[in-house]
């Protein structure tokens, strides 16, 4: 291993072979809702949810495919702790951004894999973000575009704190989902 350039352990084993089906995306009242609810801190609201990518946002992004969507985070309105890793032959993109509309949109981070086969996505520690609402969207590069990923999600809180997890596979005839996988953690 290379002192320079450490390779972050990922645990691939666990996320593979995982039942999926194709996730229901979320009405523009619904998303809505929702968004605002995570803008509050409304913790009633906590969870993944899928929701459509506006034609505009894709076009910025340069994203694409059958499978291309975002995962709305509602998460407690606190420091989160947000970190990547990634297992696949083809590149990753973690995209995580504050809106969909492609006007207001900021990127908080958009990490890519620097090679196939890597495990490293964005800082080994990942980064700090503010919680609240965010969308998370992972893809794999295809020349100079940005395929959507399938994705897995799960979103779990105690007393202690909680997490969130968006997992991905790139492929649509295997169910690893260890191709671009973004965690968010928070304390209580």
């Amino acid at each position: 291993m290379s002192k320079r350039f450490p390779i972050p352990e990922f645990d691939r084993d666990q996320f593979k072979n995982l039942a999926w089906k194709a996730p229901t995306l979320l009405s523009d009242s619904e998303h809505a809702r929702l968004l605002d609810a995570g803008h509050r801190g409304d913790a009633s609201a906590l969870g993944a949810y899928a929701v459509a990518v506006p034609s505009d946002t894709a076009q910025k992004y340069a994203l694409v495919g059958p499978q291309l969507h975002a995962i709305l985070c509602v998460v407690p309105k606190k420091s989160l702790q947000v970190v990547g890793r990634s297992w696949a032959w083809p590149v990753q993109r973690a995209l995580i951004v504050d809106s969909l509309e492609s006007q207001k949109s900021q990127v908080l981070a958009d990490w890519v894999t620097p090679r196939p086969m890597s495990t490293r996505l964005g800082p080994q520690d990942g980064i700090d973000v503010m919680g609240g609402a965010f969308y998370v969207i992972t893809t794999h590069r295809y020349g100079q575009t940005w395929i959507g990923n399938r994705t897995l999600t799960t979103c779990a809180a105690d007393a202690q704190g909680g997490s969130l997890e968006v997992r991905s596979a790139c492929g649509e005839d295997v169910n690893d989902f260890h191709a671009c996988n973004v965690s968010v953690r928070w304390s209580s």
